[in-house]
């Protein structure tokens, strides 16, 4: 007996969560990849300010900006949207820092982004701990935030009690190329 999949879909470009899970009505909902964004408002802290304005760099777009933290583990650069691909989702009753939440694993087509204007696939850098997570003092580092609570709630919900497979693919995602990249890793050797 083959199992059942549900999928997901996140247009990166668009900040879009969408799909269906079994017999919930579908899923239509704003979340947030990269760059911190979908932190929560803790305060009008200096690292507030800084969290803000990562989120409007172009790097904090790019699934190919990796996250940085200096020595006294302050960030220096915030991570980029998730990088393209397949993902499977796996309900997380109690992680330590997100609670309640899913897990993103990613599979062999997320490992590297496939770009039409590259011979290989591009190295992307990022780990695999990304998850769907509520908001936070510090937002997004390529993990997906939604912006309505109750609807990412619905999502665990969701996840949780489907009887089979759910995939989550995303698309529209904007990268670095190689030659470009290269360049980057140069400056910050000097620098």
């Amino acid at each position: 007996m083959a199992t059942a999949t549900a999928q997901l879909m996140y247009d990166a470009a668009r900040e879009l969560l969408s799909g269906s899970i079994g017999s919930e009505p579908p899923f239509h909902l704003i979340a947030y990849s990269g760059g911190s964004r979908g932190h929560a408002k803790v305060g009008r802290h200096s690292a507030d300010r800084y969290l803000h304005g990562q989120a409007t760099t172009l790097n904090s777009r790019l699934a190919t900006t990796r996250t940085r933290t200096a020595s006294d583990g302050s960030y220096t650069q915030r991570g980029g949207t998730i990088p393209p691909g397949h993902y499977m989702c796996h309900y997380v009753a109690h992680h330590p820092t997100f609670g309640e939440c899913i897990q993103l694993r990613r599979t062999a087509d997320a490992l590297a982004i496939h770009s039409p204007f590259s011979r290989w696939p591009i190295p992307h850098g990022r780990g695999d701990d990304f998850f769907i997570h509520g908001s936070g003092a510090k937002g997004s580092d390529g993990c997906l935030v939604p912006a309505i609570r109750e609807e990412r709630l619905r999502l665990n919900k969701a996840v949780k009690n489907f009887p089979g497979t759910v995939v989550l693919f995303v698309r529209n995602v904007s990268y670095q190329l190689p030659a470009e990249l290269e360049r980057q890793f140069a400056k910050q050797e000097e620098g």
